[in-house]
């Protein structure tokens, strides 16, 4: 059950996750090719625009993973406010949400492991 509750948190992040690095690549396409100052911005306006549901995903897919291991050092709201005061809110946006992703893979990979192996997993 945790588990399941995991990978769909897990997913929803990756999705949205995907959807701001793609926003952010795109804005900085724009800054590399000198494209008209009003598309740089408005790019890079969609891109802190989506900075938000990715660190909203960020913390509920920590509350997954405290739920499933508690002892995994996944990124938590107290992080996330940490890393917006002393980085920029980009910065944030690409970094954390990567780690909390790579430890709900790891965690979901040995549950996977362990069942398949146990021969328990449906």
């Amino acid at each position: 059950m945790l588990m399941e509750r995991l990978r769909k948190k897990r997913l929803l992040l990756f999705r949205i996750y995907v959807f701001h690095v793609g926003w952010f690549t795109s804005t900085c396409a724009f800054a590399a090719t000198e494209t008209t100052r009003i598309a740089v911005v408005s790019s890079l306006w969609l891109t802190l625009i989506t900075i938000v549901p990715v660190l909203t995903y960020t913390v509920i897919t920590h509350k997954a993973i405290k739920a499933c291991e508690p002892a995994a050092a996944s990124v938590g709201l107290r992080q996330i406010v940490i890393s917006i005061v002393f980085f920029t809110p980009l910065e944030a946006g690409l970094i954390l949400p990567a780690i909390n992703l790579w430890i709900s893979h790891c965690i979901l990979r040995a549950w996977d492991k362990k069942a398949w192996g146990e021969g328990t997993h449906a």
